[in-house]
């Protein structure tokens, strides 16, 4: 990058040159003090000595040349463009008479033809700044009839600012002129191995309030060439930003969400989107296409639009409760139902039954931090799992009622029916309450009442049978254990109603709430049945009618049940979570926000686990570290110590205890760091075991058992039958597990035989550890020649899991 201090009329006094501001730039966004700052620092300069003020900073622009004709504006276009209205404002000042021009009477047109145009033409005029598009029409209207300007745009506003103060300095436009070319800019023209992305965020790091997406725009915009920029902004981000109601930054955030199966924190959008960027096999362009997809099925499900009417109908209602973190997963199900890889009946169950589980969980008071990961890895794990033509919903049962207890479980009829008759449901959250009494109204009758509307319109209102304030009459209604009644029942749903006719009912004994006009004797309500026929309200009327809308709650929501079961060989994932039991259970891998691993056991899993939030954490973990008594903060005190493992010099840990007592150090330490138990998720081996926990000093290991700890994996793997695409990671990760076992002479090893022709002819229980350590960096090696698919092929045939099997066993027999 070349950089030296220039004066900014030197930027536009380019012949034939333009200054480009692409389009990946926010709009104009200077309002009227930055533009007065700048009056008043310009009138301070023309006064004052120019012997000792000669020049006035006015801050970086930075910007590279396309070709000989075009310097794009990488940072500085809020300044540039500024500069051009302000002397656009002068010219036409200087015409008018509105301020003197000092002696040259020339200025105002040679400062517009030599400055502001390439080609003065009026009849294709030609301007050396080109804003971006929002803002380009209304600059290109302040050249002509007032009547035409853009009154909308900041640009407009600010020129007539511009204007409105030339009128009233005492300064000619000479002097103005004079003091605009002593306006001094860090000029900074990148070279071709400048990275324009890099120097754009350490330039906006401080001070330019840029949104999540409006870093990603340029991030995903910046390095294009003009013309692709503008076929990339026009085609693909400009329709995603309308498909998602410029609800940009929230759209990214879900997206990410479904492709990645992790949710990054609002502020960290950007940087999550650059590692998914740049890990991603797909080119820029491939991505915003992926996205423009998305962006359309995420405004289907917003706007209850997907084109099938059953499930418009549902979600029209359903939207009130599902919320957004279900998003990530609706998105690429939606887009299945479009593509015919599963059927409308098919898309609406998946819909009720999330419908179901989440005002389920929500009436019973279940913590909702869970469903965050469970619906940001649902749909991958549900494909993983297709192995038929199994329908989603039966999958998505599955999925949700596989946890019996903790905060990701499914509310069963006893605990739900008991919340839904006893909880208050009339401080639910609005959407949810407005939810909950559309569902009682109408359930799934197309004779239906828009319920919801009319509450939140303000047309209807939540109506307490029994009211909120206990009068004479009402304690005569209700008798001598008035108060207690009262308390007990006040906010439950058998003396919740709607009416609109809140205000006339006010704290009315029941006989004349029924029988006044427009009471409840006359309610057109299907929820005010019981109550038209009700004599009197007391305890029991209330208890009748609480029976019976519990009864109606347990069959519209109703419990799902499924008869799909997976491969024996799949193994289960778990969250750490808060109470859920891992005793008896072995672990096979363990993701934690960007890191995922495989590994052989818990007391494997403990020193790697403290590895990563200690790379987070580090002064809060080792400072926690001295209150815990598994944890050690000078490890080599104590070295060569059975049981203990060394995390790093400043940490150590105990793993010769059981498995309750790793997790419950885990659950500590992310109680004490104010970290999601939920993100940290467990894979475990199919089947419960009573294997005891290795303490990580064995004193004859299995030599293998870094690869054979993929075991599992691999058996999952030849069960499911996933694409290449799937097994991606897994792949990658056993490769450089495997690269220490690598037979460097392996054609030798399989005494020269074609690596088909010696695995055919070889049963592997009869392979020696060299052979089948040479059959696997075969596969390797034909992958480097003819590329990926031969490893794939070994994982989906089951060959690669048999290899694994039998080095176990051959390890297991040489300890």
């Amino acid at each position: 990058m070349k950089g030296q201090p220039t004066e900014i009329w030197k930027l536009y006094n380019r012949a034939n040159s333009t200054l480009e501001i692409p389009v990946y730039q926010r709009n104009y966004d200077w309002q009227i003090p930055q533009c007065a700052r700048l009056i008043d620092d310009l009138e301070e300069l023309a006064l004052a000595d120019p012997s000792r003020h000669p020049k006035h900073f006015f801050g970086a622009v930075v910007g590279k040349s396309e070709d000989s004709w075009k310097w794009v504006v990488i940072d500085g276009q809020q300044r540039l463009t500024t500069i051009s209205l302000l002397i656009l404002a002068l010219a036409h000042a200087a015409d008018a008479e509105e301020i003197k021009p000092g002696e040259d009477h020339e200025l105002p047109r040679r400062i517009v033809d030599d400055f502001l145009l390439v080609d003065a033409d009026p009849r294709n005029l030609k301007f050396k700044l080109k804003p971006v598009k929002n803002d380009a029409a209304a600059y290109k209207a302040l050249f002509g009839p007032e009547d035409e300007f853009i009154e909308s745009s900041n640009v407009t506003a600010n020129y007539r600012y511009f204007r409105q103060r030339l009128t009233s300095t005492s300064l000619t436009a000479a002097q103005l002129w004079d003091a605009i070319c002593r306006l001094e800019v860090m000029h900074l023209d990148l070279e071709p191995h400048d990275d324009p992305q890099r120097i754009f965020e350490s330039l906006n790091s401080t001070g330019l309030n840029l949104s999540e997406s409006d870093k990603i725009r340029n991030f995903v915009l910046m390095n294009q060439q003009l013309r692709e920029q503008e076929r990339l902004y026009e085609d693909r981000w400009n329709p995603i930003e309308e498909n998602v109601d410029y609800y940009t930054d929230w759209f990214i955030r879900w997206y990410l969400t479904a492709k990645t199966n992790k949710t990054p924190k609002e502020s960290d959008v950007f940087e999550a989107f650059k590692r998914f960027a740049e890990r991603s096999k797909d080119s820029i362009p491939q991505i915003l296409d992926d996205m423009f997809e998305y962006s359309k099925n995420s405004g289907a499900i917003t706007h209850a639009a997907t084109g099938f009417a059953t499930v418009d109908r549902r979600l029209r209602r359903a939207n009130l409760i599902i919320g957004d973190v279900v998003h990530p997963f609706l998105m690429p199900v939606v887009a299945d139902a479009k593509s015919g890889v599963i059927e409308e009946n098919d898309l609406h169950e998946v819909i009720r039954i999330i419908e179901t589980y989440l005002f389920r969980r929500v009436t019973c008071g279940v913590a909702a931090n869970a469903v965050n990961k469970i619906m940001a890895t649902a749909y991958t794990e549900m494909r993983k799992l297709r192995t038929e033509n199994q329908t989603y919903a039966s999958l998505l049962t599955y999925l949700l009622r596989r946890r019996d207890g903790g905060s990701g479980r499914f509310p069963t009829d006893s605990e739900f029916g008991e919340s839904f008759a006893t909880r208050d449901s009339y401080h639910l959250r609005p959407s949810y309450r407005r939810y909950l009494f559309d569902v009682l109204e109408n359930g799934d009758s197309m004779d239906s009442r828009d319920i919801a509307s009319g509450i939140e319109s303000g047309d209807l209102t939540i109506e307490h049978i029994m009211p909120q304030t206990l009068t004479h009459a009402w304690e005569d209604e209700l008798g001598g254990d008035a108060e207690r009644i009262h308390e007990t029942w006040e906010n439950r749903i058998g003396n919740l109603t709607v009416t609109g006719y809140n205000s006339a009912y006010s704290n009315s004994s029941f006989t004349r709430k029924k029988e006044l006009d427009n009471g409840f004797a006359a309610s057109p309500y299907r929820l005010n049945t019981d109550v038209k026929t009700a004599q009197r309200w007391d305890e029991a009327a209330m208890e009748d009618r609480s029976a019976r809308l519990t009864g109606e709650a347990l069959q519209y929501w109703s419990f799902v049940e499924t008869d799909f079961a997976p491969p024996e060989v799949v193994r289960p994932t778990e969250p750490l979570g808060t109470d859920t039991s891992f005793r008896g259970r072995e672990i096979t891998a363990y993701e934690y926000e960007d890191m995922s691993e495989t590994v052989t056991d818990w007391a494997s899993m403990t020193p790697k686990l403290l590895t990563v939030l200690l790379q987070q954490h580090r002064s809060a973990l080792l400072e926690y570290a001295r209150t815990d008594s598994l944890l050690i903060s000078e490890p080599a005190k104590h070295e060569g110590v059975r049981g203990l493992r060394v995390v790093d010099p400043g940490l150590g840990v105990w793993v010769n205890n059981s498995t309750d007592t790793k997790i419950s150090l885990f659950r500590r330490i992310f109680d004490y760091l104010n970290l999601d138990p939920e993100e940290l998720v467990f894979t475990l081996r199919p089947h419960k075991t009573v294997r005891k926990d290795s303490d990580g000093a064995e004193e004859t290991p299995n030599p293998f058992a870094s690869l054979t700890k993929f075991g599992d994996a691999a058996a999952e793997v030849a069960a499911l039958q996933p694409d290449a695409s799937d097994t991606g990671d897994l792949r990658e990760e056993f490769a450089a597990e495997f690269e220490p076992f690598k037979r460097e002479e392996w054609r030798r090893d399989i005494g020269e035989q074609p690596l088909v022709q010696f695995t055919s002819a070889t049963p592997i229980e009869k392979m020696t550890p060299e052979e089948v350590l040479a059959v696997i960096t075969g596969l390797f090696a034909s992958e480097q020649m003819l590329g990926p698919g031969a490893v794939h092929a070994a994982l989906v045939d089951g060959s690669l899991c048999s290899y694994l099997h039998h080095l176990e066993e051959v390890g297991a027999s040489a300890r």
